[in-house]
């Protein structure tokens, strides 16, 4: 049945001092606010209306008053009558209030809350409604069919009630309900309440919702999300069972697991763990129930067994006989179990080392002592954890921290031990390795904690007590031995312990005086007080300690001021280990006048290395390192020496010379550290006065360059003057380092780079001979104008060979003839190039036109001579 709400048309009269509500219209304030009232006044919370000024001000209608939420939702209260003319308040005119309406579902039987919850079908309900609308109940014209709370459920399929069946047959509609205080019940407690055993009720989720049904209220607040309460609840209808769920069906070793039991609310059930042929006894234990729980009640250990004597459906056994009884009487293997209101309650197991790792059966049986028993089972699987262990590295030097950590899934302990050489074979303990561990005793093992799923163990080897060598160190999930694993989660991993150690990078190291000099390493063991830096030389003592980093390493700086006053020469340098027991055995005493040691007594005088005799430099550092291999010390060293030089810088001469148009490189090197900064100056030597009243100019150039590493351990630096910065000329040139007193000069010679210039010259002279044709005279020779051929005049001699030059002033100057500049060889090497073969074409050709030229002459010879022959052959015939 569905309940409908009439709205209301004729205006609501509200008295003096009425509640009116957010969201009501169509309010007559007539009675609340009368003549010469027309206004109404707000005053703040703690204030004194007539005394105090009104927070706000509001003129109003009086025949139809609408309380609008946007204006009222933040003052609600009382609202006072004002008197605009003498600004005066009155009475109250009426209080302003939040509606609100909240519901629960109660068991009518008990008026237990079953809100949200699970009840059996057939348990009488009623609906409890705490609402602040009863004030609109209390007005003149308040009608009894005009109910403020409208009450609706809706159904598992979908449908909608507006009343409810209740026992015998009857029906209750919820628009019956009237709000007399803040707190009421339909259907009435008295009425029975609502039959939730009726047939036209199924099975299913039952959702109970209110509204407000007057003077539009609901529909005003649809779009208001503030200040008013509208709470529903719900309720599922079941049937009279018993189930059970469990949260993991899987259940590792050691950890708990919950079951979750279903019924009637408030009816107890009988819950057991099958036990079959366990004896209890430790790794044969079936999972038990976690006492002192909330809705659970368990036998004494002591007795009686009333809940143990229990008979299940179908058995001649008691629950006693189907459950083992060790330990503790086998109480916690059963219990008796009452669900909440909601039908509900979840019970805790709990297995540990003794549970056997195998699938077990849970049962649930009740309600106890019905007729009607309901009854369910489920498995859940035990099985055994797993254990990982692990380490940073598997090789440690004695005095070193190992951290073994590792996951857990058998226990939330982790019993550790040890084995190696000649310790215990069972094993010993992780922490005192020589002492024997116990199987079955937690308390004979070292044990790790953690989070019953990680774990963490640090191992200081230091504390020990054992000797270098390999070791197997074991991670359990219970306190077993070597020889009991087989019931248990395991792992082992080896270890190997090696002594503690130092040494140094460079066993030997050269440096300047004045460059910073470091000392590096690494080492191995226990290293708290870092190790001890001695330093030995010709009347020279130095001693320090420096922390090691992570994974041993260290470094240990003698800054520049130390180094400068430090004299050329050698020097020896000593590292000390504290070893295993982390302190320095042998030290110098505060003044560094005497070194002393731990034996014969703490604080005995091994050696004096200051005043009347002193032992000095190699002297000194022989009876230190003598001290450290004496068998009641436990320190270890590493020496090696150092050198120190005077500091030198040389110039390579190569780099001196150079030429105007092409960037100058100075070059040389040092014995100064890399990183070493030099200061480069360098000066025009013919820097000097001036005379008054002539033009002068000077050049010159300056700057830093650092010092770089060269090959074979050499140190070399480079400084570039840029071309055309100096012009031609000799300059001084000086080089200091920075942070030392290393020096060096030398003279740069800058010249002019020179042109060489192709020019002709006589290369060739071909002198023909020709013969007349006077018969009588000698060939005569004719001389030819001689045939010049482009040449140079002379190849360009080799680099660095000087020339004599004179220069417009008549001043004679060396010039070193470079050829240091591959553009000027290449174009020069062309053009000489081409003139040769232009050269050899036109030779070529000239000789063959002479050639042709000559075999005519010969031609006409030849003819003139047969001629001349001719003719006194005729004149001796013609005489004849």
């Amino acid at each position: 049945m569905i309940f409908c709400i009439p709205i209301l048309a004729d205006p609501v009269v509200i008295p003096p001092g009425g509640e009116v509500y957010l969201g009501e219209e169509g309010l007559d304030i007539s009675y609340a606010i009368p003549y010469p009232y027309t206004s109404i006044a707000y005053f703040p919370a703690g204030s004194s209306p007539g005394r105090d000024q009104p927070l706000e001000i509001m003129q109003v209608s009086q025949g139809r008053f609408s309380v609008i939420p946007d204006l009222f939702y933040d003052r609600t209260g009382a609202w006072y009558q004002w008197d605009q003319v003498r600004g005066m308040p009155g009475q109250v005119a009426f209080i302003v209030r939040n509606p609100r309406i909240s519901l629960k579902i109660m068991d009518r039987n008990t008026m237990g809350d079953r809100s949200f919850g699970t009840v059996s079908r057939g348990t009488p309900l009623v609906i409890q409604v705490e609402t602040n609308l009863a004030g609109i109940t209390r007005r003149p014209d308040f009608s009894y069919n005009d109910g403020p709370v409208k009450i609706q459920i809706k159904t598992p399929e979908g449908g909608t009630l507006a009343g409810v069946m209740t026992p015998g047959g009857g029906q209750y509609s919820f628009s019956s309900f009237i709000p007399t205080g803040e707190l009421g019940y339909t259907p009435p407690v008295e009425s029975g309440g609502w039959d939730t055993g009726w047939s036209g009720y199924k099975s299913g989720l039952y959702k109970i919702e209110p509204g407000f049904t007057v003077n539009r209220m609901e529909d005003n607040l649809w779009s208001y999300h503030g200040g008013y309460t509208l709470r529903g609840t719900e309720v599922t209808l079941g049937t009279e069972r018993a189930g059970l769920h469990l949260s993991r069906e899987t259940v590792v070793r050691g950890d708990p697991f919950g079951v979750t039991i279903t019924g009637s609310p408030g009816v107890p059930y009988i819950v057991w763990v099958e036990g079959g042929s366990k004896t209890g006894y430790p790794g044969d234990q079936p999972p038990m129930i976690i006492t002192s729980q909330e809705g659970i009640r368990q036998d004494y250990p002591e007795g009686p067994y009333i809940i143990g004597s229990y008979r299940p459906y179908g058995k001649s056994n008691t629950i006693r006989d189907l459950v083992p009884l060790f330990p503790h009487s086998g109480v916690y293997y059963y219990a008796e179990v009452i669900p909440d209101r909601n039908g509900r309650r979840t019970i805790e197991f709990h297995t540990s080392q003794e549970t056997d790792d195998r699938r077990y059966t849970i049962h649930i049986e009740g309600p106890a002592g019905s007729a009607n028993l309901k009854s369910d089972s489920i498995q859940v699987q035990v099985i055994k954890g797993s254990v990982s262990l692990s380490t940073d590295d598997g090789s440690y030097t004695i005095g070193d921290e190992i951290k073994l950590k590792g996951r857990n899934t058998g226990s939330c302990e982790t019993y550790l031990f040890i084995t190696g050489p000649n310790l215990p074979s069972a094993g010993g303990r992780l922490d005192a390795p020589r002492r024997q561990v116990t199987d079955g005793n937690p308390g004979s093992f070292t044990v790790a904690s953690g989070d019953c799923e990680t774990w963490e163990y640090r191992l200081f080897t230091n504390d020990l007590g054992i000797d270098t060598g390999t070791y197997t160190i074991y991670a359990v999930s219970a306190p077993r031995d070597r020889y009991h694993l087989e019931s248990s989660s395991w792992q082992a991993i080896p270890i190997t312990l090696k002594r503690p150690y130092v040494s140094v990078s460079d066993k030997r190291m050269t440096v300047a005086q004045g460059d910073e000099l470091t000392i590096s390493g690494t080492s191995g063991g226990r290293t708290d007080a870092g190790v001890a830096i001695w330093i030995f030389g010709r009347n020279y003592f130095w001693y320090d300690t420096v922390q090691t980093e992570h994974g041993g390493w260290f470094s240990y700086d003698l800054s520049v001021s130390v180094t400068r006053d430090m004299a050329p020469g050698e020097y020896y340098v000593i590292i000390q280990h504290p070893m295993t027991n982390g302190n320095f055995d042998i030290w110098p005493d505060r003044n560094h006048e005497t070194i002393l040691g731990t034996t014969p007594w703490y604080g005995a005088p091994v050696f004096r290395i200051a005043g009347p005799g002193a032992l000095q430099g190699p002297a000194a550092a022989a009876a230190l390192m003598s001290a450290l291999q004496s068998q009641f010390i436990d320190d270890t060293y590493t020496e090696y020496s150092i050198f120190i030089q005077s500091p030198k810088i040389a110039i390579s001469s190569d780099s001196l010379n150079a030429t105007t148009k092409a960037p100058v490189t100075l070059s040389g090197t040092t014995n100064l550290a890399p990183g070493s900064r030099l200061f480069i100056e360098i000066t025009d030597e013919q820097f000097g006065p001036i005379p008054k009243g002539k033009a002068g100019g000077w050049y010159g150039y300056s700057g830093t360059t650092s010092v770089y590493p060269g090959p074979k351990e050499e140190r070399e630096f480079v400084f570039d003057i840029p071309a055309g910065t100096l012009n031609e000329g000799r300059y001084q040139v000086f080089i200091q380092a920075v942070s030392s007193q290393g020096t060096a000069s030398g003279i740069l010679q800058v010249t002019a780079p020179v042109i060489i210039t192709p020019y002709p010259t006589l290369t060739t002279v071909i002198t023909p001979t020709v013969i007349l044709p006077e018969k009588t005279q000698k060939p005569e020779t004719i001389p030819i104008e001689p045939i010049k051929t482009l040449l140079t005049d002379k190849i360009a001699e080799p680099a660095n060979k000087t020339q004599n030059y004179k220069t417009e002033d008549g001043i004679i100057s060396g010039i070193d003839r470079t050829t240091r500049e591959p553009p000027v060889i290449l174009g020069f090497g062309i053009l000489l190039g081409l003139c040769v073969a232009g050269l050899i074409a036109t030779l070529a050709t000239w000789i063959k036109r002479k050639e042709k030229e000559d075999a005519g002459i010969e031609d006409e010879h030849n003819n003139n001579l047969a001629k001349e022959q001719q003719e006194p052959d005729e004149d001796a015939d013609n005489g004849t």
